[in-house]
């Protein structure tokens, strides 16, 4: 589920005992605290909640449950993760459906309604238990448990990427820039143009005049988003002469710096940065500095000309000759990387291990795929003739296996834009009847599609149900084509959980340890390529 809005739910009134055990919490008074490591909640609005750290113990210790300040701060809820001990003055809260997205969704739910009550209308157990609070919900008016997830990690990820953007910001001024502690033990102010090679590129071709054949060459340009590379193209006309790879690449007026390993193409106005030198470890310290150096440049009258590069100051590491030392940025950039590809590692390792013990054996089911998707929509173009083909629009689907079901992208229209988070089963096509894919995205379908939708699907579950559903292709064929009708009437065998419903938790888990594994893989093959 991508841009995920509160508004495009419905929403419905629910009790709090509805979604929650409630349960009395127990008081550890002033003299019988031990100091520890347990946190202690109280009725306080700050610290989520924590009022004290305690050795102490009770039958109130307890994770992955809500708490509710009935007096103090009246209102306020919190999640907590951790094992707790909860005082009386709060009211522990037992999610029914156990998953800290949810939890906290409804913890935001729950603290909307705090201004109703007061030091002289405090939140008792009985008015607790008959709180209202507005939930989304899915086609049956029960809560959208699926929903909420998604828009907490999506929440999530906006949060954090901006804050780990920060601190990794923070992280190169302070540290690798000399601000704050140093690296090493000499820095120095070079004169940018005096040390480097700093020339405009040889091919400088606008893209329209470019051969878009595709091929195995990197196109180039002053875009900010994939190393700077627009696509890949095949061998120009002589006259365009293919820049070499181990370079730095600035993009003038937009002020992009990327390292290329490789030969390339470029558009224009992209100056080439050469250091005999220069490697790709040493390039991703370069990097850093060199975007410090042109941020004084902007868009305009006052952008990076090759002028005013070459004049420019630049601050780095020195050896004790007062040259530039490559050989420390190299050591110090490899070091970095090692250590977050055994974080990484380590990361992965955990989650292979905590998904392959939440599955363990597990009993199967057949479902019919109208009862599986009790959504089926028709895709809504008429064919690539009714519309227009642009490479920065939406992605068109179509009755083929390949690329997960793109043949191109066309010019967004809305009126035949379908919802993304769904599956879609191709249902004509020679070769490709019977396939289906997942799309995360929204986009434009052929009706040769159908389009099935359920509130548990993510790509995990998506790309599980696909695997799944793509076994009973064999039976279609030209003159036995996948009719909507025949579709509805498949039946799709999957693992169900102990009261017979599919077991959505067991099928992303183990599509999360599939996805692991890979990556682990790939991870070792880095570390020991590199590291042995």
């Amino acid at each position: 589920m991508n841009n995920l809005s509160l508004d495009s739910r419905n929403w419905d009134a629910f009790f709090i005992e509805d979604v929650a055990e409630i349960i009395s919490g127990r008081d550890i008074y002033e003299k019988e605290r031990l100091d520890g490591l347990v946190p202690y909640i109280t009725a306080t609005a700050n610290n989520n909640g924590i009022g004290y750290f305690v050795a102490n113990n009770n039958e109130t210790l307890e994770s992955d449950c809500l708490s509710v300040n009935r007096n103090g701060s009246v209102g306020y809820c919190f999640y907590h993760p951790y094992k707790a001990l909860y005082g009386n003055d709060t009211r522990k809260l037992r999610p029914k459906k156990n998953n800290r997205y949810i939890s906290l969704f409804i913890s935001m739910c729950i603290t909307k309604q705090r201004e109703k009550y007061g030091y002289g209308y405090k939140m008792g157990t009985g008015r607790l238990k008959r709180q209202r609070i507005l939930l989304p919900v899915d086609t049956n008016n029960n809560p959208d448990w699926a929903f909420m997830e998604a828009y907490m990690k999506q929440k999530e990820q906006q949060i954090l990427k901006p804050t780990i953007e920060k601190l990794c910001k923070r992280l190169i001024i302070n540290e690798i820039l000399g601000g704050g502690k140093s690296l090493c033990s000499n820095w120095k102010e070079f004169i940018f143009g005096e040390e480097f090679s700093i020339q405009s590129t040889n091919s400088g071709i606008d893209k329209n005049k470019l051969n878009q054949k595709e091929g195995d060459i990197p196109y180039i340009t002053r875009s900010d988003l994939n190393n700077g590379m627009d696509m890949f193209v095949t061998e120009q006309p002589l006259r365009y002469k293919v820049d070499e790879g181990n370079v730095i690449t600035i993009g003038l007026d937009t002020q992009t710096v990327f390292y290329q390993p490789t030969s390339f193409y470029t558009g224009q106005n992209i100056q080439i940065i050469r250091h005999v030198e220069l490697d790709r470890y040493n390039a991703m310290f370069l990097i850093v500095a060199i975007k410090k150096l042109v941020e004084k440049f902007s868009w305009g009258s006052y952008g990076a000309t090759l002028t005013r590069l070459r004049k420019s100051r630049i601050y780095l590491p020195a050896t004790d000759k007062g040259e530039i030392d490559f050989a420390f940025m190299s050591a110090f950039m490899k070091d970095v990387e090692h250590n977050i590809l055994n974080t990484t590692l380590k990361v992965f390792r955990e989650r292979v291990n905590v998904n392959k013990s939440k599955m363990g054996g597990v009993n199967w089911k057949n479902f019919l795929l109208r009862d599986l998707f009790p959504t089926l929509v028709a895709g809504k173009s008429k064919g690539l003739n009714h519309i227009e083909k642009s490479d920065n629009g939406i992605s068109y689907l179509g009755a083929t296996n390949q690329n997960n079901g793109v043949l191109c992208f066309v010019s967004r229209d809305k009126a035949a834009i379908q919802k993304g988070n769904c599956i879609a089963f191709i249902r004509n096509g020679e070769g490709s009847m019977g396939y289906s894919v997942y799309k995360a995205e929204d986009f434009i379908a052929t009706s040769d599609m159908t389009l099935g939708y359920n509130p548990h699907l993510n790509r995990y579950t998506g790309t599980f149900i696909t695997t799944i559903a793509d076994r009973v292709r064999g039976k279609y064929n030209f003159g036995y084509k996948r009719s909507a009708n025949r579709l509805s009437k498949e039946f799709i065998t999957l693992p169900i959980d102990n009261n017979g419903s599919p077991d959505w938790e067991y099928m992303e888990n183990y599509m999360r340890n599939i996805e692991s594994e890979q990556i682990l893989k790939y991870l070792h093959s880095l570390k020991y390529r590199e590291y042995a």
